[in-house]
């Protein structure tokens, strides 16, 4: 058994790439393998960040890490392969994600510490991921306040300030103010940048705001009663941007129309759809119409489509038809790869809403409805659904 905490080389330093270190213990763990070191540089999971990725150089091979966890106050490592105790190691650390990681947590208390000082809100959740980084507060912000956030945020990052990590003397820790979402007593790490935060992080930091790059606040939405915001600082704002520019350009080349006149093309569209889905509706109904005044009697049921029908011309379709059989009327418009259905009777003594489940489980469908009518959609091909009601 190892004594003795893990020295971790990330608190000295967050820019640290490579390192070597003793093996002091490797434990069977599961199918893994869990090995402390006597220092380390990676950084374990914790306070809303993943572990640092990397590999150890072990006699010149590379041995992947894929988790590094904190447990009191060593460092475990976990890898695929074994390695002996009292063995020296090379770590190296997969710098370009951990430097976005940098970037994405300083940026992310620019922000928290902004919104605290000016609005008194309380950061009460932060996750940075591959993809996306939130925060969750404690209160309700307008967009027009979170703009107002990220203005500020970019011109504490523009103004260069040295972002400073360090362990407080335990005796004048109580006199310091400091934002935290732990009660903690003892062994606190403070981040601080002047004049726009102070908060307990145990996370590797840049040195200077500017080296976030740009803050970007992508999203915000309501989350247990106060407010989450999604955001992407340096190298992931400008992957962000690139994808939104991507994706605005192949929009402006389809509709023929420049950048900023998108959405206006595209709400153009939309009232141009709208108006042609209302006429094909309407031409669906004097289909329809003409369909069942042509339609003579049937003894059992019957299954009909009726194309480009929205939900008023399927129902009077279903109504109309139901006049037309002894048993059911099978009423289908497309939707998708299957059908839309209303399903009616002029017989009384049938009962849709018990049969519902029955024919859903037959044609893959979902829905349901009263006794004298049942509506959903079958996910089963045509000829299955015609072949199911002509043997009923």
């Amino acid at each position: 058994m190892s004594l003795g905490a893990t020295k971790k080389l990330y608190d000295e330093d967050s820019y640290l790439k490579e390192f070597t270190a003793l093996v002091k213990s490797c434990n069977k763990s599961g199918d893994f393998f869990k090995i402390e070191l006597n220092q380390t540089a990676f950084f374990p999971e914790g306070g809303g960040q993943l572990a640092d990725p990397g590999f150890f150089i072990v006699n010149g091979k590379e041995i992947n890490v894929f988790d590094v966890q904190l447990e009191g106050d060593k460092v475990f490592h976990f890898t695929r392969e074994k390695i002996l105790e009292n063995f020296e190691i090379s770590g190296v650390i997969d710098f370009e994600e951990r430097f976005r990681r940098m970037q994405n947590h300083t940026g992310e208390h620019i922000v928290s510490g902004l919104i605290n000082r000016t609005f008194g809100y309380n950061n009460i959740g932060f996750h940075l991921g591959d993809d996306d980084t939130t925060c969750d507060y404690d209160g309700v912000l307008s967009w027009n306040q979170v703009k107002e956030i990220e203005k500020a945020a970019n011109e504490a990052v523009f103004a260069n300030k040295k972002v400073v990590a360090y362990y407080p003397d335990p005796v004048t820790l109580p006199s310091l103010e400091y934002r935290s979402k732990l009660d903690l007593t003892e062994g606190v790490r403070l981040v601080m940048i002047d004049g726009v935060d102070c908060c307990a992080c145990c996370a590797p930091h840049v040195k200077t705001t500017a080296e976030v790059g740009l803050i970007k606040i992508v999203n915000i939405e309501k989350s247990h009663g106060g407010t989450r915001l999604h955001l992407r600082c340096g190298m992931s704002a400008l992957l962000d941007y690139d994808e939104k520019q991507t994706q605005a350009l192949r929009i402006g080349d389809l509709l023929s129309a420049r950048q900023f006149e998108l959405a206006d093309c595209v709400e153009a569209l939309q009232k141009a759809n709208s108006r042609l889905n209302y006429e094909l509706a309407r031409m669906s109904e004097k289909v329809a119409e003409a369909t069942l005044t042509s339609l003579e009697k049937v003894d059992g049921n019957k299954v009909m489509v009726l194309s480009n029908a929205d939900t008023d011309a399927l129902r009077a379709f279903a109504n109309g038809g139901r006049k037309k059989v002894s048993g059911l009327f099978v009423a289908l418009t497309e939707a998708g790869t299957g059908f839309r259905y209303m399903i009616t009777s002029a017989d009384d003594s049938i009962k849709l809403s018990a049969k519902a489940k029955e024919f859903n489980d037959a044609l893959l469908g979902r829905g349901g409805g009263k006794d004298d009518m049942i509506q959903g959609t079958f996910a089963a091909p045509l000829e299955e659904i015609e072949k199911y009601f002509d043997d009923k």
